[in-house]
């Protein structure tokens, strides 16, 4: 019997499909759609499990969608009919989108597989994020569980904590819209002119160019220690077009400035540091609040904004905390992992627990009915492909990898990415400016074999799990700056990940390229700017042509692209 948990209507639309015992698919609407962050209803991704686990009403426990559609929707109406007249815009924007929304969840389900109402189940929203981050760690009792965001079912903060008896779950801390911490932050991002819920990353980037000499004029806007704005600064709560005020305007200036105007990028990057430190002080202290509450040192950190990877370094510092553990998809997007978990718990009162960060479906069965060759051309025998890909790399050739299961999350870790020599500093600059059109200020990530680790990185105790699915960063020693200075951010931090299988593809490459000289590669997603990453052989192959990437790493061999037409 299968559970189903959905998350769609708002951001990354994605679906997760497990039995809650080893049989596990996640998979995400934009793979097939090819719309980065598609948010519609993930039709395509539920046909995918119908016919791959030939789905039906009689083998399917429960589906469970990861929030109260009602009440997500009544909480943003309520807000603004308080004050109809100053919220009129974003009103009318709320009542028009009303067939769009979520509320026709069920209905829409059930136009692809018939289920009656009672097999349907609603997750609160912060509930299906904590529960997501409950899904990769044991002894659930011994933490406390934060979950931040821009706003769900109407609160944006929430703290919990889950008994050992009964795994009984209890909210211990809210906070309501419109104060909250995600919108705040996203108001930084749209102010300096990144795309909401996609450029938050690129502040947190730039934030380490600059110092936060906005301090004083941040903290007059968002009270770090009550978790309140002052909403005269923001417009996010009036307007669906503009998240901050001409106030906000008259303290940091005009926004949407060119930032590659070295005036503009001294000042947005003073802007960036100035709100990543309102960001990780107010993590401190929703900390301080959850130790006080609860009385438990070790913390699951869940919802968008824990994917600000420098604010968990930074909360890694404080004192007494044992641990703090991300999810390697804790967004709205891996909250289908959450909801079906409380289905799972719903029905058998118990929580099933992740063993792997690689949930997508296997390469093979994506492209069952399709023939490699017919894309690409093998170069390589099957006995010593990963030292032939080795040596490219070596050679200063970026290589795309295709194995295995996808991974889940927003980061590529191994399965589905594009490597190149890390000691190579013109391949590095040619990846990040080049192939993945990424601006020069936004580092890219090493991946390491964790027996190499502290040769070359250091992290807190704390948090080193995250260092598994890039959930954090990590300081360069020494020996790192002097050999792979071109992967070291300007603050001297790294978003690492660390290989433990040493059984996987991934592993044995980073042996073999130890055996030539390198210990670390560069790993990143393996799309084109602003693209979903890969996920059957044609996306492989229209990606690398586009991307001028001649070689594939595959689970039989190393293949290189051929040259073809493609009829749409």
């Amino acid at each position: 019997m299968y559970y189903i948990g959905v998350s769609a209507y708002y951001h990354e639309a994605s679906v997760f499909l497990t039995d809650g015992k080893g049989v596990n698919c996640f998979l995400k609407e934009e793979y097939f759609t090819r719309i980065k962050g598609d948010k519609n209803f993930p039709k395509r991704c539920i046909n995918f499990l119908i016919e791959k686990f030939n789905l039906n009403n009689d083998n399917i426990e429960y589906v469970c969608f990861y929030e109260k559609p009602f009440k997500n929707w009544w909480e943003i109406f309520y807000y603004s009919i308080i004050n109809p007249i100053k919220n009129r815009n974003l009103l009318i924007s709320h009542l028009k989108n009303f067939n769009q929304s979520s509320i026709f969840f069920y209905s829409d389900i059930n136009k692809i597989i018939e289920f009656p109402k009672k097999k349907i189940l609603y997750a609160p929203h912060h509930l299906s994020h904590c529960l997501n981050g409950a899904s990769f760690i044991s002894e659930h009792d011994k933490y406390a569980y934060i979950t931040f965001d821009g706003v769900g079912d109407g609160e944006t903060i929430s703290i919990f904590v889950i008994e050992k008896k009964d795994l009984k779950i209890k909210k211990i801390f809210s906070k309501k819209y419109p104060h909250s911490l995600g919108l705040f932050y996203s108001t930084i991002t749209d102010f300096l002119g990144f795309e909401i819920n996609e450029g938050e990353f690129k502040v947190m980037s730039l934030s380490s160019y600059g110092k936060p000499v906005y301090e004083k004029e941040m903290k007059k806007i968002f009270d770090t220690n009550n978790f309140s704005l002052d909403m005269s600064y923001f417009n996010f709560h009036t307007n669906t077009n503009c998240s901050f005020s001409e106030k906000f305007c008259k303290v940091f200036g005009e926004p949407y400035l060119n930032i590659n105007n070295e005036n503009n990028f001294k000042k947005y990057s003073n802007i960036a540091s100035s709100a990543q430190f309102i960001l990780e002080e107010t993590a401190k202290n929703l900390i301080s609040k959850a130790k006080e509450l609860s009385g438990k040192n070790k913390f699951v950190i869940t919802g968008g904004v824990a994917l600000n990877c420098k604010m968990i370094q930074s909360l890694s510092g404080i004192e007494n905390v044992e641990e703090i553990i991300v999810p390697p998809s804790p967004g709205d997007s891996g909250s289908a992992i959450g909801a079906s978990n409380f289905a799972n718990l719903y029905k058998n009162k118990k929580l099933f627990k992740l063993n792997t960060i690689f949930l997508g479906p296997d390469k093979k069965f994506i492209n069952q009915n399709v023939e490699v060759e017919s894309y690409f051309r093998k170069i390589t025998s099957d006995k010593n492909f990963i030292a032939d890909a080795a040596k490219k790399l070596i050679d200063g050739e970026i290589i795309t990898s295709y194995y295995n299961k996808t991974e889940i999350g927003p980061r590529s870790l191994g399965n589905t990415s594009i490597f190149c020599n890390a000691k190579n500093s013109a391949a590095v600059k040619k990846l990040n400016a080049k192939v993945k059109k990424r601006e020069f200020y936004q580092p890219l990530a090493p991946i390491i074999c964790i027996d190499d680790f502290d040769k070359y990185f250091q992290s807190n105790s704390n948090i080193t799990l995250n260092l598994e699915w890039m959930g954090t960063l990590c300081k360069a020693t020494e020996s790192a700056k002097k050999d792979y200075s071109s992967i070291i951010h300007v603050d001297g931090t790294c978003r690492t990940q660390i290989v433990k299988d040493k059984n996987s593809i991934t592993y044995n490459l980073l042996e073999e390229i130890k055996k030539l000289g390198s210990d670390i590669l560069v790993n990143t997603s393996f799309n084109i700017s602003n693209d979903p990453v890969v996920f059957d052989l044609l996306d492989v192959y229209v990606n690398m042509k586009r991307m001028n990437i001649k070689y594939v790493l595959m689970e039989n061999g190393l293949y290189e692209t051929k040259e073809i037409w493609i009829r749409f």
